[in-house]
């Protein structure tokens, strides 16, 4: 699971991928890749770094989603479907 100091530490781009796989894991297929605290504290660095982020699904996630800390309503690419499920069985 990823915890608060590899969040800390992330590229601002990989913001956006965690909050892609987080929210795929949590709202698709119950399942957890953070604790709730360690995806809150990912969605304020992602606010913070919004304006450095150059990631292609960047444009995916809306103020909604930032704001309510959630991604329940994103269309996820199959993409973030399958590195959700691989980080799912890596870290089983």
């Amino acid at each position: 699971m990823k915890t608060t100091e590899e969040i800390r530490n992330m590229h601002p781009d990989s913001l956006v991928s965690w909050f892609m796989i987080g929210s795929y894991a949590y709202y698709e297929l119950d399942a957890n890749v953070m604790s709730d605290y360690d995806f809150d504290f990912l969605v304020n660095r992602l606010k913070e770094e919004w304006d450095n982020i150059n990631h292609p699904h960047k444009k995916l996630i809306t103020p909604t989603n930032l704001d309510s800390g959630s991604g329940y309503d994103i269309e996820f690419p199959s993409m973030v479907k399958g590195a959700t499920v691989a980080y799912l069985n890596h870290i089983k």
